[in-house]
């Protein structure tokens, strides 16, 4: 399974957060429960600021923050941790609480890891998919007490869901990993669930007063190239640019793509950084977000967006297809 994800690498003296020694419980038995590694398809050098590890480049240069050298990024332990997720129900019903836990294990000592890494304001971002590609969810869980992470949510339909758990474990790197949960009762055959997506002829849309263009730069989308989304967006009823966009997690939005068969992930944020100030809640973007993408495989992909204007967390949607390069 591959993954392209941005990666953000803290300082040499930045500690990350977890629990105290005291909170500490004895240290669990490394997982059991299926679960699927999403592998790195582009290995590239990789650089960040001290000061400020959201920033992530390849190639070495100074901080667009602080003007600071940036420096290597090199993980301690570079293999995918262990995860393990318990549902409480074990077969959640259909739209009914389900309480999800999910721990995460070193790899070399099979200990739980207790301290993780921000990213974009959360130390783990959850992505739910049903395998329709239907229902979406990019939600946060809590970290408790013992170093696992918590959350409540709802599935709404019956079926299969793919669950991706982006985190940032101390002494590794930046990673997805990928199980998945199906509700109670659910008997149908999983490869006949399948999605069946079909490329949308227009790149506009209209949801929550905005209306969104995308644009692809190049506008043919070629497999292992990279492209370019860029959004434009306006007031649905006075048809002006919106100037009023809040920055959402840390940054002006933020991006997931899928493959059809959900083997291909990209998480990706705008190229346009949110300004390093004290008061961000004040801050205000738009009317357009560069996100720079790569599709790996020659396949349909699903491309789910999310914008924050005033209280509004708006999610958008396109279905695209990446060419094969002839």
């Amino acid at each position: 399974m591959k993954l392209i994800a941005q990666k953000k690498r803290p300082a040499a003296d930045q500690r990350p957060t977890s629990t105290t020694a005291a909170e500490q419980s004895p240290t669990p038995t490394p997982p059991t429960a299926p679960q699927r590694n999403l592998e790195v398809v582009q290995q590239t050098a990789e650089y960040t600021c001290t000061m400020h590890p959201e920033i992530r480049t390849n190639a070495p240069g100074t901080c667009p923050k602080c003007e600071m050298t940036l420096v290597p990024v090199v993980p301690a332990v570079a293999e995918d941790f262990n995860l393990r997720l318990d549902s409480t129900p074990k077969s959640p019903k259909v739209n009914e609480k389900v309480k999800l836990r999910f721990s995460i294990f070193n790899p070399r000592t099979g200990e739980q890891v207790k301290y993780f890494y921000m990213q974009h304001d959360k130390l783990f971002h959850l992505f739910i998919v049903s395998q329709d590609m239907n229902e979406f969810q990019h939600i946060h869980p809590t970290l408790e007490r013992d170093g696992s992470f918590t959350i409540e949510t709802v599935l709404p339909m019956a079926g299969n869901y793919k669950i991706y758990s982006d985190f940032y474990p101390h002494e590794g790197a930046p990673q997805v990993l990928q199980t998945n949960l199906t509700t109670a009762g659910y008997t149908k055959d999983l490869m006949a669930a399948a999605p069946r997506l079909t490329p949308d002829t227009n790149l506009t849309k209209t949801l929550d007063g905005m209306k969104i263009e995308l644009k692809l730069e190049p506008d043919t989308i070629i497999a292992g190239q990279r492209v370019a989304l860029k959004y434009h967006l306006t007031d649905e009823k006075t048809g002006q640019p919106i100037r009023d966009l809040a920055p959402y997690l840390g940054a002006w939005g933020h991006t997931l793509i899928l493959s059809e068969d959900q083997t291909d992930y990209v998480h990706s944020h705008p190229e346009e950084v949110v300004p390093d100030t004290p008061d961000k809640l004040k801050l205000r973007g738009g009317p357009d977000a560069t996100f720079n993408a790569f599709f790996p495989e020659p396949a349909t992909y699903r491309i789910w967006t999310q914008f924050l204007r005033g209280e509004t967390l708006t999610t958008v949607s396109f279905t695209v297809k990446a060419d094969r390069l002839h």
